[in-house]
């Protein structure tokens, strides 16, 4: 059964071109694979921000619209990088918070909606409470600004390995009840969710469909993010539960796995192959 369009739903996030392919290359790529709807990492350097500011990206936008991409989630370099979430300390606060505030007004400039987050990992010899108030403080205000700009936050779990405060979806739920603010939504990433032992349902049955804007939609086992066809999941019941919960948002390609990173193009073919079987 296709529940969902490739033009309209099926999304490829350039993190496994990033680091050894330009920003032209990859779109380039994309518009030969026929896919319309990308998520782009920040910080880096094909679409570079930090706490000071913005880079220039008319090169970029320009790529963007000669390839006939949307750009539908910006995700800000988040995972064992210098800013997080929870960070601790005036200082880094402020630097951090002028870093995802850049991302947010980088997401506004590119007519991109939505920023991914998570929860941070907070200092793990500190009370866990501590931390995940921190990142509610920090959402909040990212909140705020995010009403100025028109722009949402989604908000995934991490695995165990890389948050201990953020990596079940009842923590997840905890932040987003802190937060308490329409700005704040959730997003689900598969390998997270899985290695957590978790489901999509239960994700929908705790926050609703009008709560998850997003989905990092890999297959794992449950670790890794791998192409399908190289993990365990099945991906026409994953696509099923969540069209049967009324989900509207992206289906992300989030491959992270280190082979990818030398022919990324290759991997794209490879995992539209898979993919080939369940879109309209």
């Amino acid at each position: 059964m296709r529940y969902f369009s490739k033009d309209e739903s099926y999304c490829n996030f350039n993190l496994h071109y990033d680091q050894n392919y330009s920003f032209e290359y990859f779109c380039r790529k994309q518009k030969e694979l026929g896919i319309r709807n990308v998520e782009l990492l920040a910080g880096s350097q094909n679409l570079f921000i930090d706490h000071l500011g913005i880079g220039d990206i008319s090169g970029q936008k320009r790529a963007l619209k000669d390839n006939g991409l949307t750009v539908r989630v910006i995700s800000a370099q988040n995972c064992r990088y210098r800013y997080q979430f929870a960070v601790s300390g005036k200082e880094l606060i402020e630097q951090t918070y002028a870093y995802f505030a850049n991302a947010m007004r980088l997401a506004a400039e590119l007519d991109c909606r939505v920023m991914q987050a998570n929860s941070g990992w907070g200092w793990w010899n500190e009370d866990l409470e501590t931390g995940r108030k921190r990142c509610a403080e920090m959402m909040s205000r990212l909140c705020e600004l995010g009403d100025q700009l028109d722009v949402t936050i989604a908000c995934e779990s991490l695995r165990p390995q890389e948050s201990l405060m953020g990596y079940r979806a009842e923590d997840i739920k905890h932040i987003f009840d802190l937060v308490d603010h329409p700005r704040f939504k959730v997003m689900i990433d598969l390998t997270a969710m899985g290695v957590a032992g978790e489901t999509i349902q239960q994700w929908f049955d705790i926050f609703g469909a009008e709560n998850i804007i997003h989905t990092h939609m890999i297959d794992g086992d449950p670790y890794f993010h791998y192409l399908w066809g190289e993990g365990k999941r099945n991906l026409g019941e994953d696509l099923k539960v969540l069209h049967d919960n009324g989900y509207k948002g992206m289906l992300s390609q989030e491959l992270t796995f280190a082979p990818y990173y030398q022919d990324p193009y290759a991997a794209d073919v490879k995992n539209l192959a898979v993919w080939s079987e369940y879109l309209k």
